[in-house]
């Protein structure tokens, strides 16, 4: 029997039409992402590669494409490879970039992977750049819209707002001298740089916002009542029931409120999101935020994802990613069934890695809309990074206080009890336990400088001149490492940390949720200058391990505790690492808590940057570049 396929363009559909078997509905059904479509009298699927392999296996033979099909999966098939060998080269021949941004071909002479990532963008049309940390993905990005001729144009970009002004305004304007407008805090200030923006006449021009600004909501709108449905169901309105049923009112999905409609609205040449993994990481359609909602419906003739994590721990987390730049993957779902191992329960679906027998595809879906390098492989001139673990010991007290919560659920503290209620609320008191003591201060818990990680770290900065003493003048011609980054996922550490430097006179800056704005911009001005006043650095992981560079002066970070999620702390690493061209080797400082939660979350991170090697990485024959050595405590 022959099974008929033809495409439906428009639609991005497949189309499969066969005669009658027993077998014929089953079959059908087992290709994921599959609908039956009573008007066509036809079962329709994603317009994928992925949906063409899975019908050879299920039908063989009996497959009989349309011409049209034919030549779809013939282009579709050259893209792939050709995508795939840019991908695994570190050069290309550049076409556009000299003549548009002369400075930039200059500077891609050295970094020669930047141009055949410029390449395969012209290839892949939207892709997601997942370089590792410190291998210049903003100057790639910026290459690859001029490669794919699309230069001439108005440009969004979605970052951090830290990165706004540190980052993307600065970049685009050294690299190309493009008009580039960062939106600032303030509404008034942001209407006034929008509407300049539109109104400017330039022929290439980038709008740079923060992901809050796209948000856009839906509701159920019935305009002839002037009712919210979800209004209605919340009891926050009320209209007549009667007069609405009799006369046949439907409501219909409306955008409910947007904050920038004139960005959301716009039909943008391209569109690019910075640290992407922060947005699509947890993107299923039962999870779709008010950013995402905004990021999905915004019209653009290329998308750029940019991020040196995009998995988060799970590869099941790229979806997200894969269907914002048009994967056509029949949904989340249909994701699932093609690629991932799973188990259907009474209570839903159970998620766990690739499916070994579908790992083959996987990869090829993977090598066609992402491309990664890691930085051993793209800059093997680059100095060897450096991974120290340091494993420091409890006070009696401290032992005590930390055993007593873990049996018990809550400690006593000197002027008060810290308690947990809930799985999640004790694991976050544990892993804030392994600071060291903490004590009531005025009614609140915060924690004491009875810790041994401050011990460690005043010993640390104490080796390096930093004591808030009068000493020799800062020379950065010596060669040595000079000013220090400590990260903690509490905020509660670093405003300790921030009091008790203070009381030792050592200058600090610290950036966390509460720094925002030209705060923030100028805290990183001070730490990246050679002002010799600022030598160290707090930051709080999430708030700034992302999209800032801090390594001008800088080639040691401590890192006071971890996350559960490996990815951060690969973020956090990346913000001391080579960046700003003064090439040396660079130390990461884990301080650890022996007889602490914190030997388990370790141990799981490492599972976490084991997958994302292996997936990204390991099946290119790239090996792992990055020292681990034990330190002495």
């Amino acid at each position: 029997m022959k099974i008929h396929i033809d495409i439906d363009e428009r639609h991005k559909r497949v189309e499969l039409r066969a005669g009658w078997r027993p077998s014929i509905a089953e079959e059908c059904k087992s290709i994921p992402g599959h609908n039956w479509s009573p008007t066509k009298k036809a079962w329709t699927y994603p317009l994928s590669m992925a949906t063409l392999r899975r019908m050879r296996r299920v039908f063989g033979k009996e497959l009989a494409p349309t011409p049209a099909l034919l030549r779809w999966a013939k282009a579709e098939r050259t893209k792939e490879r050709r995508a795939k060998g840019y991908a695994s080269h570190h050069d290309a021949t550049s076409t556009n970039v000299a003549k548009i941004a002369p400075k930039l071909a200059e500077a891609m002479k050295d970094r020669t992977y930047q141009r055949s990532a410029a390449k395969f963008a012209k290839v892949t049309g939207s892709y997601l750049l997942a370089d590792e940390p410190g291998l210049g993905k903003t100057a790639t990005m910026l290459a690859g819209i001029m490669e794919s001729g699309l230069w001439k144009g108005t440009h969004l970009v979605s970052c951090p707002k830290t990165a706004i002004y540190s980052t993307w305004v600065r970049q685009i304007t050294l690299w190309t001298g493009a008009t580039v407008y960062g939106v600032p805090e303030g509404a008034a200030k942001r209407r006034d740089t929008i509407k300049a923006f539109f109104d400017d006449p330039s022929e290439t021009k980038f709008l740079v916002v923060n992901p809050a600004m796209l948000r856009r909501q839906y509701g159920k709108l019935c305009k002839a009542c002037d009712v919210w449905e979800e209004d209605v169901k919340a009891g926050k309105a009320k209209f007549k029931k009667e007069h609405h049923i009799t006369r046949g009112h439907i409501p219909k999905r409306t955008v409910r409120k947007e904050d920038w409609p004139e960005i959301l609205n716009h039909e943008w040449t391209t569109f690019a999101v910075d640290e992407s993994h922060e947005i699509f990481a947890a993107y299923k359609p039962s999870n779709i935020t008010l950013s995402t909602q905004g990021m999905l419906d915004l019209k653009s003739q290329e998308r750029m994802a940019l991020t040196g994590t995009p998995l988060r721990g799970q590869e099941v987390n790229l979806w997200g990613t894969l269907d914002w730049l048009g994967a056509e993957t029949g949904g989340y779902w249909a994701f699932v069934e093609n690629y991932m191992e799973h188990v259907k329960g009474f209570f839903g679906m159970e998620v766990f890695g690739i499916d070994p027998e579908r790992r083959e595809d996987f990869h090829k879906l993977v090598d066609r809309y992402v491309i990664r390098r890691t930085r051993s492989e793209a800059r093997p001139d680059l100095p060897l990074g450096q991974r120290v673990d340091v494993m420091v010991e409890m006070s009696p007290k401290h032992k005590k206080q930390y055993a007593q919560f873990e049996e018990d659920g809550e400690a006593s503290i000197l002027g008060g009890t810290l308690s947990g209620q809930g799985l999640l609320s004790e694991l976050t008191r544990l892993k804030q336990l392994a600071w060291g003591e903490w004590r009531s201060v005025g009614g609140k818990l915060v924690p004491s400088m009875n810790s041994p990680k401050w011990e460690w770290i005043v010993e640390f900065l104490s080796a390096r001149g930093i004591t808030g003493k009068k000493t020799s003048e800062w020379l950065p011609e010596k060669g040595v490492a000079y000013k220090y980054v400590i990260a903690s996922q509490f905020t509660e550490i670093l405003d300790a940390m921030e009091e008790e430097l203070t009381r030792r006179k050592i200058p600090t800056l610290k950036i966390t949720g509460g720094v925002t704005g030209a705060r923030r911009e100028q805290a990183v001005a001070k730490f990246q200058s050679l002002d010799v006043k600022y030598r160290v650095m707090l930051i709080q992981t999430q708030t700034g391990g992302v999209s800032i560079d801090l390594d001008a002066w800088c080639d040691e970070m401590v890192i006071t505790d971890e996350t559960w999620v490996a990815d951060d702390h690969v973020q956090l690493e990346g913000r001391i690492n080579n960046r700003s061209g003064r090439v040396s080797p660079r130390m990461w400082h884990y301080l650890r808590t022996e007889g602490t939660i914190e030997q388990t979350i370790a141990e799981r991170n490492w599972t976490q940057h084991d997958l994302q090697h292996k997936l990204l990485d390991g099946r290119r024959g790239v090996k792992r570049a990055l020292h681990l050595i034990r330190g002495d405590g």
